[in-house]
């Protein structure tokens, strides 16, 4: 099979960028850069493996499980079955507590930072590794997310500045005394009727990353609930949302008493809310 063929095979399965994803599968299975195999595109590629993976990726299981990987943030991050993939837009949630992060350390020398519903630690990740005297707490319930999270942790050589913990986040699993300068949380927030109408490849991941089984809201309202004790004063909640529910997560955010702004994604919808509690000094000015 050809470089080629693989990129015929996959458009004829209804996958966009099927020259790209040919290039990468090759590059993967074979160790030749994609560079190589672009000039070369009709050499036969005889390796088994490949085109094992060709056919898989034919039925839409995703691109990044085979390949084992996926960047983000301008890193490599390890994927695999068990834990959602990250996508292009959670970026927006990454850059944005990266930013707020370094406020928080020119002006108290550290910073706390706990990742909510963490899957592969990848925004927890991104902020500490920009961030270097940042310290991080990453939370999810499934040990199979949690496994990947250390396994991504380990291999950028963040394991000293993090701690890993089990938990529901519609519980507070902290000490009342436990506080955080920022709280990341990109939750499942689809909704029980867009999960009918996802694309093929989304079946493939963890249904419980991805929604609520409802109206996709309630994971805000718990994270609000249980861990509002623990932000800091003048601290930040950052969360990813889906591009309807802006207004939900913003008004949820004012009746705690959390100013709150929208961050657009590249597709020019809104996708991250920041809600801020003001420091005792701003309030009284």
């Amino acid at each position: 099979m050809t470089v080629r063929q693989i990129a015929a095979c996959l458009e004829a399965h209804g996958i966009g960028d099927a020259l790209w994803e040919a290039l990468l599968l090759a590059e993967h299975f074979t160790g030749r850069s994609r560079s190589l195999w672009r000039a070369d595109m009709d050499t036969d590629i005889p390796v088994p493996a490949l085109g094992e993976a060709v056919g898989k990726r034919s039925t839409r299981y995703p691109l990044q499980y085979l390949l084992g990987a996926w960047e983000f943030m301008g890193l490599p991050f390890v994927v695999r079955e068990g834990c959602l993939i990250p996508r292009p837009d959670t970026e927006i949630l990454a850059e944005a507590a990266i930013e707020a992060a370094n406020v928080v350390l020119r002006t108290k020398g550290s910073v706390r930072v706990l990742d909510l519903c963490t899957g592969s630690g990848c925004i927890l990740a991104s902020v500490l590794h920009y961030c270097p005297a940042a310290e991080g707490v990453a939370v999810d319930l499934y040990p199979d997310a949690l496994a990947v999270a250390e396994e991504n942790f380990t291999r950028l050589g963040l394991t000293n500045r993090v701690t890993l913990l089990q938990g529901d986040v519609r519980k507070d699993i902290f000490p009342p005394e436990e506080q955080f300068d920022l709280i990341l949380s990109n939750p499942p927030y689809v909704t029980a009727d867009e999960m009918t109408v996802l694309e093929p490849e989304l079946a493939h991941e963890p249904a419980t990353a991805l929604t609520d089984g409802g109206n996709g809201l309630s994971l805000y309202e718990a994270i609000l609930q249980n861990y509002l004790s623990h932000l800091t004063e003048g601290g930040t909640i950052l969360f990813e949302h889906g591009a309807a529910q802006s207004n939900a997560v913003l008004k949820m955010g004012k009746a705690c008493g959390l100013t709150g702004k929208a961050l657009y994604d590249y597709s020019g919808h809104k996708r991250c809310a920041v809600l801020r509690r003001e420091s005792f000094s701003h309030q009284t000015q």
